[in-house]
């Protein structure tokens, strides 16, 4: 059986083995079980060997496949309605970390019975196949925010006169989860681990625009004069929206625009070619957080931004990135930050573990940022692999999954959420 990649590897089902079973204190008919790192709460009938599906904290399944199951808490959305059995799903149907009776959950474990509606055998699926649709029926997805943008809110720019292509400005990619994909790094591989901060990405090239002919320039290019189509500029995005606040041909109409702001802090430093990959922390000039409960202790209405990947992208488009070391000695030779690092390890030698649920600064790594006092752990660590382009993995704490959870629980809105679509 073929079954198409999934959009998101981090945000699907996977088939998995239960591998071990944890009792938990003051819980009868319930059991634990550790899977790529995440602990799933199961039913106490579960036993080793067992094969069913997880889905990480912050997948949201589809309507249907909650709908077939019976697992919307609101039985009237469920196929059984009134008379079948209710789940615990909202209708949002996001799948979230919680704690019950004291104990973590931050994935969901699930049957291959469930998939039954789909009408392919369960027999068919092998431990490690991964899916987000399964027989032209969608399965699940990444959870999104439901930003102000997106109910037609005029939040974002209306593009005239389209400067920069996606090839000169490209996405950062989508980091690995390392507790599902650590396993992929050879032992004897040295990985470099920084702190993953919470804030908002930011991306800053000094790249290759096309330039706007003017009325001149546009009779003597049709005269056959040769006329430079393309010059370099300074432009600035989010993770997912290209500003361009340097287009004169552009209208904007974004009501806040730190990227642009702190981007152009930047102007002059960047030769051309490079673009600039980072992440801003603390508070917006209005006095907002960046991200509730984690300011890093810096002072309202500012922001510091730290830089943790670079690449030089050619007229072409091709990317060639700098290695760690040599992302440090730019940031240093400019007088730009970089993202902490807390140590380098071979691979054989790193315990994940112990950098989970800590806070980093006050665990003895002086050199990470200081969690304000509302901030409650470390959001966890990036793991990066060095290569023509590096690979990165995330690690993630329990404890600031719990945090995250209740955050899109509240319904409150952060800057990187409302820069989803542009």
């Amino acid at each position: 059986m073929k079954i198409d990649k999934p959009v998101n590897g981090n945000y699907c089902g996977t088939v998995v083995e239960i591998k071990n079973i944890i009792p938990l204190e003051n819980c009868d008919n319930v059991v634990a079980t550790n899977i790529f790192g995440f602990q799933a709460i199961v039913s106490k009938d579960t036993k080793i060997g067992d094969v069913g599906i997880i889905f990480p904290a912050e997948t949201q399944l589809s309507d249907e496949y909650c709908y077939e199951n019976n697992m919307y808490r609101h039985a009237d959305k469920n196929r059984d309605g009134d008379e079948g059995l209710r789940g615990y799903i909202e209708d949002n149907r996001r799948v979230k970390a919680i704690k019950f009776r004291g104990h973590n959950s931050s994935c969901l474990f699930v049957s291959l019975d469930s998939l039954a509606f789909t009408k392919i055998d369960k027999d068919l699926f092998s431990v490690g196949d991964e899916f987000d649709a399964l027989n032209g029926k969608e399965i699940c997805r990444k959870y999104e925010v439901f930003t102000r943008s997106q109910r037609g809110g005029a939040t974002a720019a209306t593009k005239k006169f389209v400067r920069v292509e996606s090839m000169h400005m490209p996405e950062h990619f989508e980091t690995s989860q390392f507790h599902k994909w650590g396993h992929e790094i050879p032992d004897d591989k040295e990985v470099v681990i920084t702190q993953k901060l919470h804030g908002t990405s930011i991306r800053i090239g000094h790249t290759i625009v096309k330039r706007k002919f003017n009325f001149i320039e546009n009779i003597l290019s049709k005269l056959g004069v040769q006329i430079l189509p393309h010059t370099y500029d300074y432009v600035f995005g989010s993770r997912k929206v290209i500003k361009d606040v340097n287009n004169p041909y552009q209208d904007h109409y974004y009501s806040v625009d730190i990227w642009s702001q702190e981007g152009k802090k930047l102007q002059g430093l960047l030769p051309e070619n490079y673009l600039v990959y980072a992440e801003l922390v603390g508070y917006t000039n209005e006095g907002a957080a960046i991200q509730k409960d984690y300011t890093y202790s810096i002072d309202k209405g500012t922001c510091e931004l730290y830089v943790y990947r670079i690449s030089i992208v050619n007229s072409q488009g091709h990317m060639t990135d700098l290695t760690w070391s040599q992302v440090k000695d730019f940031c240093n030779s400019v007088g730009i930050k970089h993202v902490p690092e807390l140590t380098v390890v071979k691979k054989s030698d790193l315990k994940i573990e112990d950098f989970m649920d800590k806070r980093y600064f006050e665990s003895g790594y002086k050199n990470c940022l200081y969690l304000g006092k509302n901030d409650m752990v470390d959001e966890g660590v990036c793991i990066r692999v060095e290569g023509m382009t590096p690979k990165i993995y995330k690690a993630k704490s329990p404890l600031f999954f719990e945090h995250e959870s209740a955050v899109l629980d509240s319904g409150e809105e952060d800057l990187e959420s409302t820069q989803t679509h542009g």
